[in-house]
């Protein structure tokens, strides 16, 4: 489907500007976790069809991104994770084959039944995944330094600037991360502590200071993360901390206290060091997860759940997992959207892209 399109889709939802409360921000996928797990789903008779759960997600923030750039051509998308969704995978090769038998009415008695075809070369890729691909401008990761979790050989294939958010046992090890991170030339928010971390800037370690103006995310060499400003009573106070910084990119939440949306002139106020480089602001996004502060929450929710919320979120106990393939959710999340662009941010910082393997994993594809 060309931009074009997709911008004439997209605009059908783009109809109110962000101008109210969003989700509450009390962690970071990969680096807090709540007790809750996820249920698993019991059939007693197999689905005649499973949703590719994968293919949705793409295409939820595909839309997104691609509106983004089509209002500012230099809109840059920062993915945070996602790394499962950059090819086509085994389990969606799985899906495919079951949905096609279950559609034939054959009875199966081979356990073996799942065959597949994989594609032999890049080209041969889906174009789905092609495209979401194309909209992404850099990709944070968790823990490649201090925890080992490997890039995927598509973000090297794309250069894709890489972020890595490294969460060290020592100083020690945080120190190792950082040398390392020079050599491989990537981006490093390294911290020991999470409890310290995504909030004040000033209790932030910034690497590889400069003065340069940064345009995009390819021209970055540090990054701040202020996601928690629990510990501001004013709005004003992280305003005028972002601005007596020099980080390159910083990553915030576009709400103080998950209600007072920041105007456009302080989005603007923000994107300049105190150095007078020019910075990349980014708003964050979960584009799989509400709370029950969420401006469209209702209190009768609380007793029942409306159908497209699905379950707890495993990263924030106020949060819930929705089913982000609906069309109540793809018009919150349009609409939201809109507000990050019409309020002036240079891009978007995207998470929640891992909450695909939940559904996943309640699916009897085994």
């Amino acid at each position: 489907m060309s931009l074009h399109k997709r911008h004439i889709l997209i605009s059908v939802f783009l109809t109110t500007a962000l101008v109210i409360s969003t989700s509450a921000v009390a962690g970071l996928y990969g680096f807090t976790q709540t007790e809750n797990q996820p249920h698993a789903e019991h059939f007693k008779v197999p689905p005649r069809h499973i949703s590719n759960y994968r293919k949705a997600m793409r295409d939820l923030f595909v839309s997104l991104a691609e509106y983004g750039k089509s209002r500012h051509k230099n809109f840059q998308i920062l993915v945070h994770e996602g790394q499962y969704l950059f090819n086509k995978s085994l389990w969606e090769y799985n899906l495919d084959s079951y949905n096609k038998i279950r559609r034939s009415n054959k009875i199966i008695k081979d356990d073996s039944f799942l065959s597949f075809d994989i594609p032999e070369s890049e080209d041969d890729q889906p174009s789905y995944v092609d495209n979401f691909i194309k909209v992404i401008d850099g990709i944070a990761i968790n823990n490649h330094y201090c925890g080992g979790n490997p890039v995927d050989s598509t973000i090297y294939a794309h250069e894709l600037p890489i972020f890595t958010l490294e969460k060290c046992e020592n100083e020690q090890a945080l120190d190792k991360a950082i040398i390392q991170s020079f050599t491989d030339k990537n981006v490093i928010y390294p911290f020991i502590y999470t409890q310290q971390a995504f909030q004040k800037l000033h209790h932030q370690l910034i690497i590889n200071e400069s003065a340069d103006s940064i345009l995009s995310l390819k021209d970055a060499k540090n990054i701040g993360l202020l996601i928690n400003d629990e510990s501001y009573e004013e709005s004003f106070m992280p305003l005028n901390e972002i601005r007596n910084s020099n980080y390159d990119v910083i990553i915030i939440n576009p709400f103080f206290h998950n209600k007072t949306p920041y105007t456009k002139e302080e989005v603007h106020a923000m994107k300049f060091k105190k150095n007078g480089g020019r910075r990349l602001i980014l708003a964050l996004y979960n584009i799989s997860e509400t709370s029950e502060q969420d401006y469209f929450w209702q209190k009768k929710w609380i007793k029942k759940l409306p159908s497209w919320i699905a379950e707890k979120s495993p990263t924030n106990i106020q949060s819930y997992i929705v089913k982000y393939w609906t069309p109540e959710w793809k018009q919150i999340a349009s609409r939201y959207f809109k507000g990050i662009v019409d309020s002036g941010y240079d891009g978007a910082f995207i998470t929640g892209l891992e909450n695909h393997l939940i559904f996943e994993e309640n699916k009897p594809l085994e």
